[in-house]
């Protein structure tokens, strides 16, 4: 009964493809209609009478309007739904129909017409299911008839073994007898009566054939299952051969004759059972029959049986590799089967060896802004393909060394192979992105790379303590496959065309992309070693410098191309010296590639060099700030720090001078921001080495060190606001970095003003007056703060008035701190030590010189907010010597402060009368 059931549920399987076949003829019946219709209404519109006559001859032409039927709108047939009768003429979905006679079935029509986009027809088709819904009302009973006539030559066998009357192997016969009676009976129908859409026994002999191909295939499968008559080998064998009887019927007939050949050999082996030490050899099995369906395909342009080919193939060798796991020699068949069905599924429909793939390709419609139209059917059955074929690839990587190596290498042949094709297919371009990727990510990602990795390593840990050791040459190998991808690539871009800037930005990443996947990802320094290596490296960087040469040679006008290789080269200089140098070496050689950079655009006029300008800076700041970073700063020599800082300032004011005669505003802002950035760094560093050489890096010593490190990042918070003016893509990113710097810097503030304040933590302030440790502390982050306040002339007004606010709390904060160790000393900073009398003083003197200077700006720029500030400074001196001062000064010292303040007061309100009056008087009208 299991066989039975096996059967009943290839009927149902075979039931969907008839019940589309007879729709696609059924829509193929109504389109001729239409065009007979349309072409009479044209003849008739040509030989209509002049005006003159129709006032004449109107009733003879109401009647001639009401006797022929109008033309209905045409509809276009699906690319995958037509079928053939004996004397059908063979169409081809997507390129434009030419007329041909009408050829005998023996020698089906072969089109000659390359494979051409699609040419636009008239309105939209219906969906498929209101076709499906349509042809059901009108012809469901074919399909019934099809599943009655197949499930009785499945019941014949199994009345005979209900009753017992036969002997198995006449069970079997009479199967098999009824299978062909069936096929000549739709043979014979075919030959008397015809199988046209226009005949009344139309569909009858597909009906018949197709029933009969089932009871044959049910009759070898109860002869194996149910009775065990034949070995598994010979019942294998009778179903392919009755596959390919079916599908040669296919090819004469129709294609549902084609459909159920495919579903019975691609089912066969999964049925019939065994036992097989090599099952590798069905791979091949499974690839001639689908390339028997892409040739019908190509010969008759029965589109849906190329899709069913490629998926029942791959499910069949996927399934076959997942019965068998853990053989690897099974695992790097289903490997190369992949390839070989992408192979297949590209020629095959182009019918030579070199694929003529025109129109668009898969990614246009999405990327293009206009109406590009969309890819013809070939295009998208390659597309499919090659992402199932790249799924497998990363599948088949994960299981052994070897299927890892063999995967890669088969991911670097596809990229090459589609690359060549792409010559004469220009249509197959983008499709070389898939197998690029899933190269890179095979190399990259450590789950699918670790097979590989893990290969190396163990030879390695195995050659440990031998005399003579020899350099692997795995991670070579790879990288030289992605050269070779590469050069494939650059004559590709070389060539005429469209995306040839897309092909040469190919040629230029990809060996630079794989060199670093394996530096981060394998540790190749660490395995070859920094020279071997870093040699690596400059080879790939010597390439792109022959490959910026080729591209100029071939470019006039255009630089874009040598503009990408060069900057290829250069990146490829600069990840050899980041293996080859020091810390600050590698700082001072990235420094040279951006004025390198700067010097080739200024030389050959290269624009595209700002973006690696931009890149080289981002790289300078990281290494500058993360890593090594301001710690490394703080902890190496003092003439290795100048160095590198130094060294990099120098590189990017000499950048900015080749760059300021070109019109590069952004890499202007880039090289000016990055300037101002790292010469306060330079300063802040230069600071701290000084200040520690003389006092220490002691506990006490916070307040300095936290104010050093917020300058460092308010100038890089600064240099992230000037670059805000660029504007682009990344403006969001340039201030999510800027209001991260400004935080740490913020923090690092409020901790000098707060938890290391030498006025309530004992800290030691180190140096005389005014020229001491609270001028790194407070005033540097001040006058920094203050600049930016002042430069950044774009940033909204309110963040400018918060900038110049937090300005003004640092510098009153130095002057406080600045009065009390004047009078007190480096070590009485504590405020529990209390306040002397002149002190005292000095607080309300620096109040009252603060007013008045208030007053004086008031006047120079005739600002009566800045006068009003001057009133509350002066207000609050007041309140300081009314409030605090009485109590604690005595004798001629209250006698004098109060003389002076009084003084001062009365001086003070004149020169707010005579602002005020000043202001009236200019804004009078004249």
């Amino acid at each position: 009964m299991t066989a039975l059931f096996v059967l009943l549920g290839l009927v149902v399987l075979a039931l969907p493809i008839a019940v589309v076949a007879l729709i696609v003829a059924h829509l193929r019946l109504r389109k001729e209609v239409q065009a007979l219709e349309s072409i009479l209404a044209e003849l008739l519109a040509a030989v209509a009478p002049r005006p003159s006559e129709q006032v004449h001859r109107a009733e003879d032409a109401l009647a001639v309007s009401q006797t022929v039927p109008q033309p209905a709108p045409e509809t276009t047939p699906l690319s995958d739904q037509s079928t053939r009768s004996d004397k059908a003429q063979t169409t081809q979905p997507w390129a434009r129909p030419e007329p041909t006679a009408p050829k005998s079935p023996a020698s089906p029509p072969v089109p000659q017409a390359p494979l051409q986009p699609p040419v636009p027809s008239g309105p939209k088709p219906p969906s498929r299911a209101a076709l499906l819904v349509s042809w059901m009302q009108e012809n469901w009973f074919y399909a019934a008839a099809a599943v009655s006539l197949a499930l009785s030559g499945i019941f014949l066998v199994q009345y005979g073994v209900e009753t017992g009357l036969l002997t198995p192997t006449a069970r079997v016969s009479a199967a098999l007898l009824f299978g062909a009676a069936l096929i000549g009976a739709g043979e014979m129908i075919r030959r008397r009566f015809g199988d046209a859409e226009d005949s009344t026994t139309a569909y009858l002999p597909s009906v018949f054939s197709g029933a009969g191909l089932v009871s044959l295939m049910g009759g070898v499968l109860a002869a194996r299952l149910l009775y065990d008559l034949i070995a598994p080998g010979p019942a294998l064998g009778a179903l392919f051969g009755i596959s390919l009887f079916g599908l040669w019927l296919g090819w004469r007939h129709g294609p549902l004759l084609a459909a159920v050949g495919l579903i019975g050999g691609i089912s066969a082996p999964f049925l019939v059972g065994g036992e097989s030490t090599s099952p590798e050899w069905l791979l091949g099995y499974f690839g001639l029959l689908a390339a028997l369906g892409l040739g019908i395909d190509t010969l008759r342009r029965w589109a849906w049986v190329s899709v069913l080919s490629v998926c029942l193939g791959g499910a069949a060798g996927i399934l076959l590799s997942l019965s068998e796991p853990g053989n690897e020699t099974l695992t790097a068949a289903l490997a190369v089967y992949a390839v070989v069905l992408v192979i297949l599924v590209v020629l095959i429909p182009a019918r030579s060896l070199a694929p003529d793939h025109d129109g668009t390709c898969i990614t246009e419609p999405i990327l293009a802004s206009g109406d590009v139209g969309v890819p013809i059917f070939p295009v998208l059955l390659s597309a499919g393909t090659l992402t199932g074929a790249c799924l497998i690839l990363s599948h088949t990587a994960l299981a052994t060394p070897l299927t890892w190596s063999l995967s890669l290498g088969l991911a670097a042949g596809l990229i090459v192979l589609i690359t060549l094709w792409s010559r004469g297919a220009p249509a197959l371009q983008d499709q070389a992105g898939l197998p690029l990727m899933t190269f890179v990510a095979l190399v990259a990602y450590p789950e699918w790379n670790a097979q590989g990795l893990a290969a190396l390593t163990d030879r390695l840990a195995a050659q440990e303590g031998l005399t003579e050791q020899r350099m692997p040459w795995d991670i070579t190998l790879i990288l030289l496959a992605s050269v070779t991808c590469g050069l494939v690539c650059t004559w590709r871009s070389l060539q005429p065309g469209r995306f040839s800037a897309v092909w040469a930005g190919v040629a230029v990443l990809l060996a630079p992309l794989t060199g670093l996947a394996l530096e981060f990802a394998w540790g190749a320094s660490t395995l070859l070693g920094p020279w071997p290596w870093g040699l690596h490296a400059l080879a790939l960087a010597a390439l792109m410098v022959a490959k910026a040469a080729r591209f100029a040679t071939a470019d006039s006008a255009d630089r874009l191309r040598p503009a990408l290789a060069t900057i290829s080269a250069l990146a490829c200089l600069a990840f050899a010296l980041t293996v080859l140098l020091t810390d600050a070496a590698l700082t001072l050689a990235l420094a040279t590639v951006v004025v390198a950079a700067a010097a080739l655009d200024r030389r050959f006029n290269l624009p595209q060099m700002t973006g690696f300008i931009a890149a080289g800076i981002i790289a300078l700041g990281y290494r500058l700030l993360v890593d090594p970073g301001i710690g490394w700063g703080m902890e190496t020599q003092v003439l290795e720090m100048l160095a590198a800082y130094g060294g990099t300032l120098l590189a990017l004011l000499g950048a900015l001078w080749l760059v300021r005669p070109l019109s590069r505003p952004r890499a202007r802002v880039f090289l000016e921001s990055a300037a101002w950035s790292v010469g306060g760094t330079l300063v802040s560093l230069t600071l701290y080495h000084a200040i520690e050489g003389m006092v220490g890096h002691a506990v006490d010593g916070a307040h300095w060190i936290l104010g050093l490190y917020a300058t460092i990042w308010i100038g890089t918070a600064l240099a992230q606001l000037e670059r805000l003016k660029i504007g682009g893509a990344l403006l969001w990113l340039r201030v999510a970095l800027a209001s991260l710097f400004g935080l740490l810097a913020l923090v690092a503030l409020g901790s000098a003003l707060v938890f290391v304040n030498p006025l309530v933590e004992e800290q030691t302030v180190h140096g005389p007056a005014l020229l001491n440790t609270l001028v790194p502390a407070y005033m540097l982050p001040a006058l920094v703060l203050g600049f930016g306040a002042w430069r950044l002339t774009h940033l909204p007004r309110l963040l400018r008035l918060a900038m110049a606010g937090g300005t003004g709390v640092l510098v009153v904060t130095w002057i406080g701190l600045a009065i009390r160790h004047f009078w007190q000393g480096g070590t009485g900073m504590y405020a529990s030590q209390g306040v002397s009398e002149p002190e005292l003083y000095s607080y309300t003197v620096a109040l009252l010189l603060a007013g008045a200077g208030l007053f004086y700006q008031a006047l120079a720029r005739r600002s009566d907010g800045l006068r009003r500030a001057g009133v509350l400074v002066i207000g609050l001196a007041v309140a300081k010597v009314f409030l605090i001062d009485i109590s604690g000064l005595a004798g001629l010292v209250r006698v004098f402060s109060f003389l002076l303040l009084g003084v001062s007061l009365a001086g003070l309100a004149w020169l707010n009368r005579w602002v005020q009056t000043r202001g009236t008087q200019d804004t009078k009208p004249e």
